[in-house]
């Protein structure tokens, strides 16, 4: 999360225990990687409190960086996608999820391989953390990226889903526009704030509690 070390740390929790009580309803088999989203998010927030605070010291450990680039960059073009696959039959929307699964592996792969060969660094600009290289290749696959995380939530049946893309959907546009400079750390931060939106398509379709059906989105 941009902002300060406490912001971060202070993300960390809340998503943690959004987490823990997603988790807690028990979710069936198929949602579970979906539910796990809060769990993700809030690893990845305390990964940047760390940052934030070795980078006052002067010092950022460069396994830190490569730890929030993993997930940021490497981790959620493949794994969105494969999660929303999880959840929805076999129907007509799932060919166009495996399609963008396919794009999400393709910025995976190409982002794996920029970061195994170039150098990042780390800098704080204006209230955000710039995570750069000397190549920067990594922006003009920002089309394709967001496409791959986006689009697979939007065209999932599960209302509490459609809206978990959106609201991301809206961050991202926020963060091009008014914080292009540090796109990672500000998009993750409406990513993480909008994954409570997991728990309660979890809630909704848990076993015990309503049933599926009646979160569903007529397909079109």
């Amino acid at each position: 999360m941009c902002f300060s070390a406490a912001a971060s740390f202070t993300a960390a929790a809340v998503l943690a225990g959004v987490g823990a009580a997603t988790l807690a309803l028990k979710p069936q088999p198929k949602d579970l990687p979906f539910a796990a989203i809060p769990l993700i998010f809030a690893v990845h927030q305390a990964i940047e409190g760390a940052i934030w605070i070795t980078l006052h010291e002067g010092a950022v450990p460069y396994g830190l960086v490569v730890a929030y680039l993993l997930i940021a960059q490497i981790l959620w073009p493949a794994y969105i996608p494969f999660s929303v696959i999880a959840m929805e039959p076999k129907r007509r929307r799932r060919p166009g999820l495996w399609v963008l699964l396919a794009a999400g592996l393709t910025v995976s792969g190409a982002l794996a391989f920029v970061l195994a060969q170039h150098h990042y660094t780390v800098t704080a600009v204006a209230d955000g953390l710039r995570y750069a290289t000397d190549l920067e290749f990594e922006r003009r696959l920002l089309e394709l990226y967001l496409l791959a995380v986006v689009a697979p939530l939007l065209l999932s049946r599960h209302r509490y889903v459609v809206a978990f893309g959106a609201v991301t959907l809206v961050g991202a546009i926020v963060t091009v526009m008014a914080f292009y400079f540090a796109a990672a750390s500000v998009w993750c931060f409406f990513s993480g704030v909008a994954s409570v939106l997991v728990y309660l398509h979890v809630r909704q379709t848990r076993p015990s509690g309503v049933t599926e059906t009646s979160t569903k989105i007529e397909a079109a």
